[in-house]
C-alpha cells in the first residue's frame, strides 16, 4: 500500500510539471552564477561548470518530458506507462536530482556574499527576458493544453495577453522618472582639464554649462562631433582653467532611440549649480577612502565624523570587479560624486579590483582619464599618483588570459623614473603599498620616488589602518572595510607636517599621527 502511495506521489503530473520547472529556475540561476566558476574549472577539472549546467537543463527536459508521458496516458505493451515500476524510479531520480541542484544553487548565492551576489543578480537580470520568453513558450506548447478547467485556461490566457501588452507598451514607451542620480565627481586627470562625470538612471546625452569670461559655455560628452547618447555615465572635458573658482550645472537629455535619420529623445533634466574650488596653498585637508567594495552606506557613515575637507582622494577597489556598467556608476561615479559633492576635485587611483571584468577595460573613457599614473599639483602640494595593476602574475588563472600588467608596470615605473624633481612637497598614491609585485621593479619605484623627495606614501589593499616604514618610506595605509567595519581617513597638510586621522563608521577616531613629508 506504501509502495503504490509512493509510485503515486512521484508520478504525480502536477509535481514533475512543478519541479521541471524548478530545474528550469536553478538552471537559470546557475548560468547567472557562471563568473564565480572559474575555480570550480582550474581545480577540479576544466568544464566542470559547463557539464553540471548541462545536467542541470536535462533534468529540466526530463522532467518535462515525463510529465508529458504521464499527462497524455501514453500506453505501452497494453498497460499505463506511468503505472510501471521503471517510470516511478526515473521520475524519484529525476525529482532528487532536481531537488539537489536547487539546494546547491542557493547555497551557492549565499555563500557569495554581500559583495558578490549584486554581481549575480545583475547577471541575472540580463538573462531573464530570454529566460521568461522560453518558459511562456513552452507552458504554452506543453502544459497550457492539458489545462481541464476552462476557467483556469481562460484567466492563464488573460494573464500571458495581458503581460505581451504592458512588456510591449514599456518598451515603445517607457515612460520611468529620469534623473541624475548624484552630485558630479569633477576627477583630476592629470592633465589641464577635470573630467567632470555624472550619471542618471537611464540613458542620455550629458553636458556642462557655466559661464566663463562673461560668455555662456556648453561642453558635452562627445566624440570626434557624434555626441553620445547609449550610456548612464557621461564624461565631460573641462579646462581647469575655466572651472577652478567657478560655478557649474550638469544636464541630460534622455536618449530612448538613437536612428540613421533621427532619435527619439525625452525628458531633459539639469542639476542644481555647484560651486567648484580647488585646493591650493600650504594648508590642505583631503578625505582618503579606499577599498569600501559596495559597502557604501558604512563608508558614508565612516566618512561623516570626517568633517570637512578640499579634496577627495579615492583609491580603488569599490566592488569585486566591472562587469557591468551599473557597477561603475554606483560604485564608483556616483559614490564619488557624494563624497565631492561636485564641489572639489577627487583623484581617482585604479584599485586591483577594478582592473577585472569586461568593462575594466573601459573604465579610462568612462571617467576621461588618459592614464591611471601621472602627476597633479595642488598648491605647495605635489601627487604622484601610481597604478600598482593587479597583486597576482599575469598567468594566474583569476585573470583568465585578459591581462597584461607586468608590461604595464614596467612602462609606468621607466616613467617614473624620468620624472623631475620638483621643488614642491610631494606624496605617492597608489592603491597597493608594494607598488609592483615584480622585486626588481617594486625597488626600482622605490628609489625613483626617494630621489623624488618622497617620503610618504598613502595607499589602501590591505583593508587595515596602519602607519609602517618600508624600505626607507613611510606608508600610511588608510583602512576600508574589514569584518563588518569601515574606517575612512583625512589628510591635513600644513607647514608642521601631514596630520594622518581616522574613524570607523561608529564615530570612533581609530588612528591619529603626525609625520614629516
Amino acid at each position: 500500500m506504501r509502495v503504490r502511495s509512493f509510485v503515486k506521489a512521484v508520478t504525480n503530473e502536477n509535481l514533475l510539471c512543478l519541479f521541471s520547472f524548478v530545474s528550469a529556475v536553478s538552471a537559470f540561476l546557475f548560468y547567472a552564477c557562471r563568473a564565480n566558476y572559474v575555480f570550480i574549472d582550474t581545480t577540479v577539472f576544466q568544464g566542470l561548470s559547463a557539464l553540471l549546467f548541462a545536467l542541470m537543463v536535462f533534468i529540466a527536459l526530463l522532467l518535462l518530458t515525463l510529465y508529458e508521458l504521464r499527462v497524455c496516458e501514453v500506453r505501452r505493451k497494453g498497460a499505463l506507462l506511468s503505472e510501471k515500476k521503471g517510470f516511478a524510479v526515473l521520475c524519484t531520480l529525476a525529482l532528487l536530482a532536481s531537488v539537489g541542484f536547487l539546494i546547491g544553487v542557493i547555497i551557492n548565492i549565499a555563500v557569495a556574499g554581500e559583495e558578490t551576489a549584486p554581481v549575480i543578480f545583475r547577471m541575472a537580470k540580463q538573462g531573464f527576458p530570454y529566460f521568461a520568453s522560453a518558459a511562456i513558450i513552452v507552458f504554452l506548447l506543453a502544459v497550457y493544453p492539458h489545462i481541464r478547467k476552462n476557467s483556469v485556461k481562460k484567466t492563464l490566457a488573460v494573464l500571458v495577453a495581458v503581460g505581451v501588452v504592458l512588456s510591449s507598451f514599456f518598451t515603445l514607451l517607457p515612460i520611468s522618472p529620469y534623473e541624475i542620480t548624484s552630485a558630479p565627481m569633477v576627477i583630476d586627470s592629470g592633465s589641464d582639464y577635470y573630467s567632470v562625470v555624472f550619471a542618471t538612471n537611464k540613458t542620455g546625452t550629458g553636458y556642462v554649462e557655466y559661464t566663463y569670461n562673461g560668455e555662456p559655455v556648453k561642453l558635452y560628452d562627445e566624440a570626434a562631433g557624434r555626441i553620445k547618447g547609449d550610456s548612464t555615465i557621461y564624461t565631460v572635458r573641462v579646462p581647469k582653467a575655466q572651472l577652478d573658482g567657478n560655478s557649474y550645472c550638469v544636464g541630460s537629455v534622455r536618449v530612448i532611440e538613437a536612428y540613421s535619420y533621427g532619435s527619439r529623445l525625452g525628458k531633459e533634466v539639469k542639476s542644481e549649480s555647484y560651486a567648484f574650488s580647488a585646493p591650493s596653498g600650504e594648508n590642505q585637508t583631503w578625505l582618503s577612502v579606499s577599498d569600501w567594495h559596495t559597502r557604501l552606506e558604512k563608508a558614508y557613515d565612516a566618512v561623516s565624523y570626517a568633517g570637512d575637507y578640499d579634496g577627495v582622494i579615492l583609491l580603488g577597489d569599490g566592488e569585486p570587479g566591472l562587469m557591468f556598467e551599473e557597477e561603475i556608476r554606483e560604485y564608483i561615479v556616483e559614490f564619488g560624486g557624494k563624497l565631492c559633492g561636485g564641489t572639489v576635485p577627487v583623484v581617482y587611483i585604479r584599485g586591483n579590483h577594478e582592473t577585472r571584468g569586461e568593462y575594466a577595460e573601459k573604465l579610462p573613457d568612462y571617467l576621461g582619464m588618459d592614464s591611471f599614473y601621472y602627476t597633479t599639483d595642488y598648491g605647495d602640494y605635489r601627487f604622484v599618483v601610481l597604478d600598482s595593476g593587479e597583486d597576482k602574475q599575469d598567468d594566474h588563472p583569476e585573470y583568465g588570459g585578459m591581462v597584461n600588467y607586468a608590461a604595464y608596470r614596467e612602462s609606468m615605473v621607466s616613467w617614473l623614473s624620468n620624472l623631475p624633481v620638483s621643488d614642491k612637497k610631494t606624496v605617492a598614491l597608489v592603491h597597493s603599498g608594494d607598488i609592483c609585485i615584480e622585486e626588481d621593479l617594486h625597488e626600482s619605484a622605490y628609489a625613483s620616488l626617494k630621489s623624488l623627495g618622497v617620503r610618504q606614501i598613502i595607499s589602501g589593499h590591505t583593508h587595515t589602518c596602519e602607519f609602517i616604514e618600508q624600505e626607507g618610506l613611510n606608508i600610511y595605509i588608510d583602512g576600508g572595510h574589514r569584518d563588518g567595519v569601515f574606517i575612512a581617513s583625512k589628510l591635513t597638510f600644513s607647514p608642521d607636517g601631514l596630520l594622518l586621522e581616522a574613524w570607523n563608521d561608529s564615530g570612533d577616531k581609530v588612528f591619529e599621527k603626525t609625520t614629516e613629508i
